[in-house]
């Protein structure tokens, strides 16, 4: 076990890479073994451990990586990031996690390693469900652009999972909701800095707001025909008060709210077009 309050050094600079590994039963079959998020962070790095811990950085219970990064700044491991294979996109990975101690959060080290990270599994990297400032941090480091002071589209896509909107705007942390076993989950590149949520729009045919009676698995369900809003995280709340923010919005409350995103968005079709074209 690492010494828990000293830092790993890395001389050359370069982070660790681990990776999930492929075994064979006696049956013949292939297991794939992931890693397990919170114990490979205990065990061997205690003093991020312990910060995340006084951060209070959640981690869903039990998650699991295919790889496990780890972020490099002056020398030392200061942060990490995992990853796992996209069932959206099967030419992308999602970024699930980022995490970096509160010294080296406005170093610009989220932008390095989306950079890295794409060039080392060529592959996209969608970035699963972005913090407030994750996405303010994309904002700074031109790989996110705002419109109308308030909703922003992204260049790296968002992956959150899909909730019925009511319960979004009910007052339920992310952290706290219950998921169940099988979870949808909608891309997009929108996101509204007040509410502090990923909006997914419904399809250009459709204008229906995923809603609790909505069956999934039912033969004529397609889960891109609705509106949804992601869950707030704690820490976003926490900091920007965003659960009360949501409750106060009078276009949630009327239910215009997702036809006023699509047509701000219709306004600035051509603008946005041409900034995403730009890498």
């Amino acid at each position: 076990m690492a010494k828990p309050n000293r830092r790993l050094k890395r001389p050359d600079r370069l982070g660790r890479l681990y990776k999930y590994k492929s075994v064979v039963d006696e049956e013949g079959n292939e297991k794939i073994l992931t890693l397990p998020i919170e114990k490979t962070i205990e065990d061997n790095y205690v003093y991020l451990y312990r910060a995340m811990k006084e951060d209070e950085y959640y981690l869903i219970p039990q998650d699991s990586c295919f790889f496990f990064k780890e972020i490099v700044a002056d020398g030392e491991v200061v942060g990490f990031a995992t990853y796992r294979p996209s069932t959206i996109d099967e030419n992308s990975l999602i970024m699930q996690y980022f995490y970096v101690l509160d010294e080296f959060k406005n170093r610009g080290l989220l932008e390095e390693e989306l950079d890295e990270a794409t060039a080392l599994f060529e592959s996209s990297i969608l970035i699963q469900y972005p913090s407030h400032d994750m996405v303010s941090s994309l904002i700074k480091h031109k790989l996110a652009r705002v419109f109308d002071d308030r909703f922003v589209i992204s260049k790296i896509p968002f992956v959150v999972p899909i909730v019925p909107v009511m319960e979004a705007i009910d007052g339920v942390y992310s952290e706290a909701y219950p998921y169940g076993e099988k979870i949808y989950r909608k891309l997009s590149l929108i996101y509204d800095l007040d509410l502090c949520a990923v909006v997914g729009l419904a399809s250009d045919t459709e204008e229906n707001d995923y809603v609790k009676e909505v069956d999934p698995d039912a033969e004529d369900t397609n889960m891109n025909d609705y509106n949804i809003i992601s869950l707030p995280l704690r820490i976003d709340d926490v900091k920007y008060g965003c659960i009360q923010k949501r409750k106060n919005d009078a276009d949630l409350i009327d239910n215009t709210y997702f036809k006023k995103v699509r047509t701000l968005l219709d306004e600035n079709d051509e603008v946005i077009e041409n900034w995403l074209s730009i890498r």
